[in-house]
């Protein structure tokens, strides 16, 4: 079954051949997004599941039901797995009240920052 690649920060196992490859710095292999690749059933459900990938074919559609339900939640979930952000503080990230962290570690205002502040003066 075929699944694409939706992430571009993806590693291929070393001495994989095909054409959506890229060699990063060290010679580090990477999945170009939007390649197509064919797996296995599990690793269609791993893949998709994860947010790394969607069904390219009608076999991956098949055992990957729901995905598209859950599709926003999962690659809201990568995000802020990527970016560090804390238990505490994915309500904030997910309300667009920080973005992320500075390098002190130290929240970074998103778009909604000064709504939540004037949300918490007038509460």
């Amino acid at each position: 079954m075929k699944i694409r690649l939706i992430r571009d920060d993806l590693n291929a196992p070393p001495g994989t051949q095909h054409d959506g490859l890229e060699i990063r710095a060290g010679g580090v292999l990477f999945w170009l997004r939007g390649t197509v690749i064919d797996v296995e059933k599990r690793g269609a459900q791993l893949l998709v599941g994860n947010g790394d990938a969607e069904p390219a074919d009608d076999e991956a559609e098949a055992v990957c039901v729901g995905w598209r339900d859950k599709r926003d939640r999962v690659l809201l979930a990568r995000e802020m797995l990527a970016k560090g952000i804390e238990p505490e503080d994915r309500e904030a990230f997910r309300q667009g009240v920080m973005v992320g962290y500075d390098d002190n570690g130290d929240p970074i205002p998103g778009p909604n920052a000064e709504r939540a502040s004037d949300d918490e003066v007038s509460g």
